[in-house]
């Protein structure tokens, strides 16, 4: 898909932690675990490094003060810049509509919307808005390609139904997700101009608000089929934009590293992490901010 009036995008940097409220918190809620984040005392903000993107994706409601506490904060810090890029966490929104500017769609976000509140990120595809919402691969798509005509970023969710059986050849098992998966990524990558990035949310939906993530021993070698699909891509299509793979599916501390895993950490696969309910608390954020800050030493 090309674009005759190309918008500019913000920078993905090597590694992402990101974060979703879903629809558990109330507004007030989610001002004050904003400001937590913020808070000096938490150890988190500012990061040590630039080579992180770390993000915020709030429901709608919280998106308006959220952006407000950010350029307030930005202001009252060195950089003392309003530009959303300049503020201490990116933040995002958990949908917009497919047409990207305004107009009588009633009920609908539209991403030029978004963007004038600085949101550069917006999550598509979710499982849950898959089953509770009916989406699809193609309305999936055409959001994607919304939202990076606008200049966003689109964090698209992927992941198969089933649970992998690794009683077999771990080769059969990758294979049994990719057959779901391949479809997910193409239609994706087809609808986005060649030269806009994207962010892939591997979530398993076998292992979404399960106790226990998805192994790494499977996680990595689907992480991988999943990057190759992309290079085929990007070879055969000539796509240029910039392309980042985060796993999500009850994602917490310890996974990144390894700690609650013998060591087998899936930092050595993925480029970030989507967090969920295990980031609900400020201590949980900081601990998988540390595991993957200290990765990068």
């Amino acid at each position: 898909m090309a674009a005759s009036n190309q918008p500019t995008y913000p920078h993905l940097p090597p590694k992402l932690i990101l974060m979703s409220t879903k629809a558990y918190f109330s507004p007030a809620h989610t001002i004050n675990y904003l400001k937590s984040l913020l808070d000096p005392s938490s150890g988190i903000i500012p990061l040590p490094t630039s080579d992180i993107l770390f993000g915020l994706i709030p429901d709608f409601l919280s998106i308006h003060p959220c952006a407000a506490i950010l350029s307030e904060h930005s202001q009252s810090t060195s950089t003392s810049s309003k530009h959303p890029q300049q503020w201490p966490l990116h933040l995002g929104a958990q949908d917009s509509f497919w047409e990207p500017t305004y107009g009588a769609y009633t009920g609908c976000t539209v991403p030029a919307a978004l963007k004038t509140l600085g949101i550069t990120i917006v999550e598509l595809g979710h499982a849950e808005r898959r089953r509770l919402l009916s989406e699809t691969d193609e309305t999936t798509a055409k959001k994607a390609a919304a939202a990076s005509q606008t200049g966003l970023i689109p964090l698209v969710c992927i992941g198969e139904l089933n649970a992998p059986d690794l009683q077999g050849p771990m080769s059969m098992a990758v294979g049994n997700a990719m057959s779901q998966l391949i479809p997910q990524i193409t239609s994706l990558l087809s609808a986005i101009p060649l030269h806009a990035p994207v962010i892939f949310a591997y979530e398993p939906v076998w292992a979404i608000g399960a106790a226990q993530p998805a192994g790494v021993e499977f996680v990595g070698p689907v992480v991988q089929a999943i990057r190759q699909v992309v290079s085929d891509f990007e070879k055969k299509q000539g796509r240029t934009g910039q392309t980042r793979i985060v796993y999500g599916g009850s994602a917490g501390p310890g996974l990144w590293s390894g700690r609650t895993n013998g060591g087998n950490g899936l930092g050595e696969w993925v480029d970030g992490m989507f967090l969920g309910r295990f980031a609900h608390r400020i201590e949980g954020v900081k601990d998988v901010v540390d595991e993957v800050v200290g990765s990068m030493a």
